[in-house]
C-alpha cells in the first residue's frame, strides 16, 4: 500500500502523525512525505526527521507559506500524486486555526479530485481515502485511532530534529504537548499511545468516480 503525508510545513508530519509515518513505514507500506513550504534551516531538520520516522521518500516544496501561493502549490500536488499514486493520504484537518493548515487542506481535497480527471490527465490516479489529522486543534469524535505504542520513541526522536521550533511556546512544549496528546489518544484506543484521524468523504457523484452506485 502507498501511503502519502501531505502537510504545510516542517515539524507538521512529525508533530501530526510522526508515529502512523513510523508505523507504516516500518510494515513495508511505501510511505511518502511531501512538506508544502520551507526555510533552509527547516529543510535540514525536515529531513532528518523523516529519515528518523523511515519515511522512503521526502519531498518538500520552496515556498515560503502556503496561503499566498496556493495556485501553484496545486499544481504540484496534483503532479505529486499523480507521479506517486497513493491509496491513501493524510492532511491537515479544515477546521485548524492555522491559516496555511487550513489552505494546504483545500489544496489536498482540490487536488485528490483533479488527479482523478480523466479529461485533465492521460496518467490519472483516483485516491482511495482522504484522512484529515490533528495539528494545532483536537478532533472532536475521531473516526480512527491508529495504536502507536511501538513507535512513540520514534515520534519523539524526530521531533527532536527540530531545535528551530522546540523554544517556542515555552521549555519541553512540543514534546510535552505531544506526548499527552498521544497518551489521552492511547486511553481512548485502550492502549498506551495513539494518533487520531477523521476520513474525508470523496463525492461519489462526481465526474471523476467511474463507479457511482454501491451497496449499504
Amino acid at each position: 500500500m502507498k501511503l502519502a503525508f501531505i502537510f504545510a510545513h516542517p515539524d507538521d508530519e512529525t508533530f501530526s502523525t510522526g508515529g502512523t509515518i513510523a508505523k507504516y513505514s516500518s510494515m513495508s507500506h511505501i510511505v511518502s512525505t511531501l512538506c508544502l513550504s520551507s526555510t533552509e534551516d527547516r529543510k535540514t531538520e525536515y529531513l532528518d526527521a523523516t529519515k528518523k520516522l523511515g519515511v522512503q521518500e521526502s519531498k518538500i516544496l520552496d515556498y515560503n507559506n502556503v496561503a499566498d501561493f496556493e495556485t501553484k502549490i496545486k499544481k504540484e500536488v496534483i503532479n505529486f500524486i499523480l507521479e506517486f499514486r497513493p491509496e491513501i493520504i493524510v492532511t491537515h484537518l479544515a477546521e485548524d486555526y492555522h491559516i496555511d493548515h487550513r489552505t494546504a487542506y483545500h489544496i489536498v481535497k482540490e487536488a485528490v479530485e483533479w488527479a482523478a480527471h480523466e479529461t485533465q490527465y492521460d496518467n490519472s490516479h483516483l485516491v482511495s481515502k482522504l484522512y484529515v489529522t490533528e495539528t494545532t486543534i483536537l478532533i472532536p469524535n475521531p473516526h480512527i485511532l491508529v495504536d502507536i505504542s511501538a513507535y512513540y520513541s520514534i515520534k519523539e526522536n524526530a521531533i527532536k530534529c527540530y531545535s528551530t521550533q522546540l523554544s517556542k511556546g515555552g521549555e519541553g512544549f512540543y514534546i510535552k504537548f505531544h506526548k499527552h496528546r498521544t497518551l489521552m489518544r492511547g486511553t481512548q484506543a485502550s492502549t498506551e499511545y495513539a494518533e487520531a484521524f477523521l476520513e474525508v468523504p470523496l463525492k461519489k457523484n462526481s465526474p471523476f468516480f467511474k463507479i457511482k452506485h454501491s451497496e449499504l
